[in-house]
């Protein structure tokens, strides 16, 4: 994203057949979200929250930049977990990077299953403080950053330890994996400053939802209250300060533009829950009304 002349011109992530250029060198590694997010390209991801191998292989070749594990709302099993995150690697040749949204800020042994099995990042649910990212840092990053331990499927040497020249699986992990806090309290918003000052910090997520619950508004994405619209133009202004990243749920074209105003580049344009729910009811609807047009046409005819 540059500015120029006042106005803000967005880049876009090159076609399908190119996005492997962030793919690890090996499937068994982590995709590089980290250089993804750095590159100031608008990426579209998705959210699976699906405990399904079945919708990972589907979700894979769609195409998109990214895919959200939600494995805090949903009670995915460790070894599924595991497995769809794999899935997603391979199905999409690399192209697609699974990141996970973790259980809880404390879920330190889901952050190294997923780290392990080679997902591109960690969303963390519910951040207000900077110690509680230095929390999650120090588990997810490997010496002398933190003190993640090595793994041992990804560390087979000469078959899954394959990296550039002068480079590790260790330090090429650590400049891949991207560290993403969820802000979604006021606690949050306030504390937003130092948080994207942390220089492991590689995005923001707004939990929109949740952050106007707890303002006490009604639940949505977006909205118009002075005390929200006041928290959102914070949370712009602080990005535009440290250059940081921000991600949120965009789905739809007005809430795509709106976003994309508050200086968002991480976009989240469609939820399988969303999608499977509101898609069957616009095609059962569409098929109710195209029978119910076409009795009415038979029966005035007969008459």
């Amino acid at each position: 994203m540059s500015t120029a002349n006042g106005a803000t011109k967005f880049a876009f992530t090159t076609e399908p057949a190119t996005q492997g250029s962030w793919a690890a060198p090996t499937r068994q590694q982590s995709s590089n979200m980290r250089g993804l997010i750095a590159s100031g390209k608008v990426i579209m991801g998705q959210v699976m929250s699906y405990p399904s191998r079945q919708v990972a292989k589907t979700l894979a070749v769609t195409g998109a930049d990214w895919v959200w594990i939600d494995a805090e709302h949903v009670a995915w099993s460790q070894k599924l977990l595991v497995e769809v995150i794999q899935i997603i690697n391979h199905e999409s040749g690399g192209k697609m990077i699974p990141i996970v949204r973790v259980p809880s800020k404390t879920a330190f042994d889901y952050m190294a299953w997923s780290l392990d099995a080679g997902a591109g990042g960690i969303i963390i649910p519910h951040i207000e403080t900077t110690e509680e990212v230095a929390e999650v840092v120090a588990a997810c990053r490997f010496p002398p950053t933190g003190h993640r331990s090595y793994p041992p499927f990804t560390f087979l040497p000469g078959l899954t330890d394959t990296t550039p020249e002068g480079e590790t699986v260790f330090s090429l992990a650590n400049k891949h994996i991207a560290i993403i806090p969820q802000i979604e309290s006021r606690v949050g918003i306030k504390n937003i400053d130092a948080i994207m000052a942390m220089e492991q910090v590689d995005a923001v997520m707004i939990g929109a939802g949740d952050l106007r619950l707890d303002m006490g508004l009604p639940v949505g994405f977006v909205g118009t209250e002075p005390d929200f619209v006041e928290a959102m133009a914070r949370v712009t202004a602080m990005s535009k300060k440290y250059k940081k990243s921000l991600m949120g749920v965009a789905i739809g074209p007005s809430m795509v533009e709106e976003r994309l105003r508050q200086g968002f580049t991480l976009l989240v344009s469609t939820i399988d829950l969303y999608t499977l729910a509101f898609g069957t009811v616009t095609d059962l609807g569409t098929a109710k009304a195209t029978a119910e047009a076409y009795m009415l046409k038979e029966s005035s005819r007969v008459s």
